[in-house]
C-alpha cells in the first residue's frame, strides 16, 4: 500500500511540476472537421506573458493561432461565405503545422484582454485537410506568467 500511495504522490507531483511553475489559463481538446475551424476564447485580466503548447492528439496536420479579439472576429466575418482559400488572417503567435506532440510558441507579452485559440483544418493555407472527411484532434494548453520587470 505504502508503495502504490508514494508512486501516486510522485505522478502528482511529476504532473504538477510539468509546467515550470507556470499558470494555465486554458486547457481542452478539439475536434475539428475538415474543410472547418474551432477556437475557444480565453481572457487575461492584466498584462502577463502567454504562450501556447499544443499537441495533435488524432488526424493529419492542422494549425494554431493564438489571436486577439479583434481578429478572431474579422477571420469570422471574412470566413462565413466559406471561402478559405481567399482569406486573409492576423495573429499572434503560430504552430503551423501542428503535427506531433508538444509544440509551443514562444513566450509573447498580453495586455489584458480576451484572446483566442484556434485550431484551423481548412484549405487557408499550406496546411491542407488530406480530404473532405478527414478529421483532427488538438489539445492545447494556454500557460501565463507575469511579464519581466526590468
Amino acid at each position: 500500500m505504502k508503495v502504490k500511495s508514494a508512486l501516486l504522490v510522485a505522478i502528482v507531483l511529476g504532473i504538477a511540476g510539468c509546467n515550470g511553475g507556470d499558470d494555465v489559463a486554458e486547457s481542452d481538446s478539439m475536434y475539428v472537421e475538415a474543410n472547418n475551424y474551432k477556437a475557444q476564447q480565453f481572457t487575461l485580466d492584466k498584462k502577463q506573458q502567454v504562450k501556447v503548447r499544443a499537441s495533435l492528439i488524432g488526424g493529419h496536420s492542422v494549425e494554431l493561432f493564438l489571436l486577439d479579439e479583434s481578429d478572431y472576429q474579422t477571420w469570422v466575418d471574412t470566413t462565413q461565405n466559406r471561402d478559405f482559400a481567399n482569406a486573409g488572417l492576423t495573429y499572434i503567435a503560430a504552430i503551423t503545422p501542428l503535427n506531433g506532440s508538444s509544440q509551443e510558441t514562444g513566450w509573447r507579452t498580453l495586455e489584458a484582454g480576451k484572446y483566442c485559440v484556434m485550431v484551423e483544418n481548412t484549405v487557408f493555407s499550406e496546411v491542407k485537410p488530406s480530404s473532405s472527411s478527414t478529421t483532427s484532434t488538438a489539445s492545447y494548453s494556454v500557460l501565463t506568467k507575469p511579464t519581466e520587470t526590468n
